[in-house]
């Protein structure tokens, strides 16, 4: 599975959250995480919403399109 995504976004989740994009990634690797739709912010694109653990252990919250 490959990622992208804004160079700038990330700098500020990492300043805002303390999570960098690449951690947030690791969660696709949980097999307990859990996908919800997110049709509120689904505009134009499909939009998700990801719950479960990084690989450090940590309980995060992603949101993802897939392309």
């Amino acid at each position: 599975m490959d990622f992208e995504w804004n160079p700038d976004k990330a700098a500020l989740n990492l300043e805002k959250h303390g999570v960098s994009f690449q951690e947030a990634a690791t969660v696709f690797n949980d097999p307990l995480s859990m996908t919800f739709p997110d049709p509120d912010h689904s505009i134009g694109e499909s939009r998700y919403v990801m719950i479960g653990l990084s690989r450090f252990g940590q309980l995060l919250v992603v949101a993802h399109t897939d392309r």
